[in-house]
């Protein structure tokens, strides 16, 4: 018997469902209840074929965070493009990470894991050179947006800090602030009365006012854009939040 061959997009969707069902399994196990085993168990192939797309969990977890950086990128580019000052564009992409957060919960989360060394070392060269791609990609919109505002001068770059701790310092208070207040991601003990939406907006716009970057606060009702371009740039994302039952309050 002739074996059958498969071209590439029919191994591209059975690698597409795979993730699927390892994400799924995700929201219901978490990260580290995932097993291979399981995940055989869960699609309609066999544990040869599964392991001719991923080496193993490490490899199916960077596939699983390739995904989510693919996602997070087009949203960032998105913001990135918006026709707003550069302020408002940069606050605009940290709400876009609060609703990809919301949307895609065990993605959120498997990124961070997929930076674990054990996961890098043991996963493909391709999945990890795919994954460096994507990060340029996405990082690229960040940059852009500071590097716009450091040209028109509504931003002076700290003369202590270069532009890449500048992003990772906005990265951080994001996502941490994501983290521990989304109630999609994780439940904080020390969150009473603190609502994840409202205080992205405080935090980031505590750290854009000590960074001096204009408009500043007091001099531009920052809620009221911020609101107008969610509506612009992601209405599809705000429909979909809306129908789990979510609104964004800030």
């Amino acid at each position: 018997m002739t074996p059958r061959i498969i071209d590439d997009t029919a191994l591209q969707a059975r690698e597409e469902l795979i993730i699927d069902s390892a994400v799924k399994l995700i929201a219901k196990v978490g990260i580290e209840n995932l097993t291979m085993d399981k995940v055989v168990a869960q699609v309609p192939f066999s544990k040869g074929t599964v392991y001719k797309h991923f080496e193993g969990k490490e490899d199916l977890l960077l596939a699983i965070s390739n995904r989510a950086i693919k996602l997070l990128a087009e949203l960032f580019i998105k913001a990135f493009h918006f026709e707003g000052c550069a302020r408002e564009r940069m606050l605009l992409a940290n709400f876009s990470y609060l609703l990809y957060a919301i949307l895609y919960p065990e993605l959120f989360q498997t990124c961070i894991c997929a930076k674990a060394p054990n996961v890098v070392g043991k996963s493909s060269a391709e999945r990890i050179q795919e994954q460096e791609v994507l990060e340029t990609k996405l990082m690229g919109a960040i940059f852009g947006i500071f590097e716009e505002a450091i040209a028109n001068e509504s931003l002076t770059l700290p003369a202590h800090m270069d532009l890449q701790q500048l992003t990772f310092a906005n990265w951080s208070m994001a996502y941490g602030t994501i983290a521990l207040l989304s109630a999609e991601v994780e439940q904080c003990s020390g969150r009473t009365n603190l609502v994840v939406e409202r205080e992205l907006f405080n935090q980031s716009n505590l750290l854009f006012d000590g960074l001096q970057w204009q408009p500043l606060t007091k001099d531009k009702m920052h809620c009221d854009e911020l609101r107008k371009a969610l509506e612009q740039v992601y209405p599809v994302e705000l429909r979909l939040i809306k129908e789990k039952g979510r609104e964004l309050k800030f």
